[in-house]
């Protein structure tokens, strides 16, 4: 207990560093494939290695930017607000977003691993209970959340910036100086006085400085909104579709064990209830009472469907559709690509990463 106190006491010491080796090293999985023998699998452990130190290191973070007075506090982004909530109010929530969250930085390094290790037979059988385990665990957010979309991330994000944290003795000392906290209520107000010093250090920017106080004080709806009204629950058409968009990725894996990676029948059976399930969400979005302007859905699930439509190209990258038409078309650009100076490099990316798309399932699972 000792080492991990003085660990966080370390990276809160150290947050802006921290951050630069994490993307330092971060980026350096993206150059290691193809570079030497197990590469791929040295690259992948770095990468989750990271990805798993990265949370641990957030909740650190959190639990300092808490101990700032409210005043001083960054805002948490509306999916940081809704996700926080449901993890504050349900341990099993939290409890099984973690464990989505562990498989999904882990999910290629295990299958790597699990076919390096025994090879394609006991791959297919640990993908199909990783599978499993994340469509269970969903369902089971699902019923939490009454029926509402699930979000991605399904963890709370890193939305402050680490280095500003090293000035949290000052910004406390600051706090005590010009603002003042109500007895009764606990708020925290910054004083008249503070108010007039600020004003006469900037007389000719006065109303812009003004306006720039107002103006940051603006509410958005997002941000009146309660958490848990910022995602909207589905019923009826909508949560079918949701529970297809969950249930897909299973269903898709055991098609390829019945019929074969090459077979037509997995590759549209996943791309048919991936379109059945935008358009089931789509059109019971737009039908929703008070479902976002333009009947579209609130801003989270905006974004949310963005996301799982930009998912849809990894349908290009799965087999069989990858060989027969986008397999030819890579080699053939990272052919013209190396006579081009910088252009080279991203050719040289895409051939190092062709091996692992083709053998890796989790690198176009989109799951």
């Amino acid at each position: 207990m000792d080492f991990l106190k003085k660990y966080e006491s370390f990276i809160f010491k150290n947050a802006s560093q921290i951050s630069s080796i994490e993307s330092t090293l971060r980026s350096l999985t993206y150059i290691l494939p193809g570079r030497f023998d197990d590469a791929d699998l040295a690259s992948e452990a770095l990468f989750s290695t990271l990805n798993l130190l990265g949370i641990y290191h957030d909740t650190i973070l959190t639990k300092h930017v808490a101990s700032l007075p409210a005043t001083h506090r960054p805002t948490p982004s509306p999916l940081n607000r809704y996700t926080r909530d449901w993890q504050n109010s349900s341990l099993t929530y939290r409890r099984i977003a973690m464990l989505l969250t562990v498989i999904q930085y882990t999910e290629v390094l295990i299958e790597m691993g699990v076919q390096k290790k025994w090879g394609q037979q006991y791959k297919w059988r640990v993908i199909t209970a990783l599978e499993a385990i994340k469509a269970a665990g969903r369902l089971t957010l699902l019923r939490l959340t009454n029926q509402r979309m699930i979000m991605h991330p399904i963890h709370t994000e890193r939305d402050v910036d680490p280095s500003t944290l090293a000035d949290l003795a000052e910004a406390q000392q600051s706090v005590k100086e010009s603002h003042w906290t109500g007895t009764r209520t606990g708020s925290t107000r910054l004083q008249l006085s503070a108010v007039q010093k600020n004003n006469s250090s900037g007389k000719a920017g006065g109303k812009s400085d003004v306006t720039e106080f107002l103006l940051s004080k603006v509410l958005t709806p997002d941000v009146v909104r309660k958490p848990r009204d910022l995602v909207g629950i589905l019923s009826g058409l909508g949560a079918i579709g949701e529970y297809m968009f969950v249930l897909r990725p299973l269903i898709y894996v055991l098609a390829m064990r019945k019929y074969g990676q090459k077979s037509w029948y997995p590759w549209f059976l996943s791309l048919a209830i991936e379109l059945a399930s935008r358009a089931s969400i789509k059109q019971y979005l737009a039908s929703r009472p008070g479902g976002g302007r333009g009947g579209s859905g609130t801003l989270l699930e905006k974004d949310e469907m963005k996301r799982r439509l930009w998912l849809l190209l990894y349908y290009v990258l799965r087999s069989p559709f990858y060989d027969r038409f986008t397999k030819e078309r890579l080699h053939n650009f990272c052919e013209s690509a190396s006579k081009k100076p910088l252009i080279s490099l991203v050719g040289g990316i895409v051939r190092d990463y062709q091996p692992l798309w083709e053998s890796v399932y989790f690198y176009t699972a989109g799951s």
